[in-house]
């Protein structure tokens, strides 16, 4: 994984990319508020990269249909033409491709959800491309076995990153300003648990990490939950998934 990282890095701009990692953060950014705030959404899993790189290529195939023809020029496009050039001009925005990436990523995540799809999925459907490649007798068996020792790299990677950062469970990277303590009295419980809170959802907290952390906030947040009709599962879930 470093080898791969390395070699993109040094065929691209130091800026672009900063940007780029910038913008990746932004949209995760916006799409863990929108879990966190939307009780529908409140089921859907934490992005992942691979559900960036879709949006994105959904997002870059929209956007060059606009950008690619010279400014002014006819196309064939059966759109009016100040729509089209509406359209062109918004296919320019950094604003707006951070907008349209969210979108892209919640509709991939409601599509999952609507499929039914699950772990047990995946590493069904994960077991089936392995036979596959292990039983294509078209190609040769020194490229087969190099591929598989790839995957293997690749898996025993991932494997030890678990072991290393996740068997301890969540912790804060500082401590949390607490409840009692906020300047503003008149900031709500939902209100303290965004400014406090949300940005640590998508990193693994949990409603066992908040009670940890802040027991008399913890009650609050909960009794007001139950009196404005939220589930406390729409913000933070309450404990972290079982991974297979």
């Amino acid at each position: 994984m470093a080898k791969r990282t390395a070699q993109v890095s040094a065929s691209r701009p130091e800026k672009q990319i900063s940007g780029d990692r910038l913008f990746t953060e932004q949209v995760l950014t916006l799409y863990s508020e929108l879990v966190t705030s939307r009780d529908r959404l409140a089921p859907l899993p934490p992005a992942t990269s691979r559900d960036l790189t879709l949006g994105q290529m959904a997002l870059h195939e929209v956007v060059w249909l606009f950008m690619t023809p010279p400014k002014g020029a006819a196309t064939t496009l059966q759109l009016p033409d100040r729509l089209k050039d509406q359209l062109g001009e918004l296919a320019q925005s950094r604003s707006l491709d951070l907008y349209a990436t969210v979108i892209a990523l919640v509709a991939v995540k409601l599509a999952r959800e609507r499929a039914g799809l699950n772990w047990a999925d995946d590493l069904d459907n994960f077991n089936d491309l392995l036979d596959t490649l292990t039983f294509d007798h078209r190609r040769p068996k020194r490229a087969v076995i190099d591929t598989l020792r790839k995957l293997k790299t690749e898996i025993d990677a991932r494997i030890a990153f678990v072991v290393a950062e996740r068997a301890k469970g969540f912790t804060f990277p500082s401590s949390v300003e607490l409840y009692s303590d906020r300047k503003n009295k008149r900031e709500t419980p939902d209100q303290f648990f965004r400014r406090v809170y949300a940005k640590h959802v998508a990193q693994g907290m949990t409603q066992a990490d908040l009670r940890k952390a802040d027991p008399a906030f913890y009650n609050v947040f909960h009794v007001w939950c139950s009196r404005n009709r939220r589930r406390t599962e729409s913000f933070l879930p309450a404990t972290r998934p079982r991974r297979i």
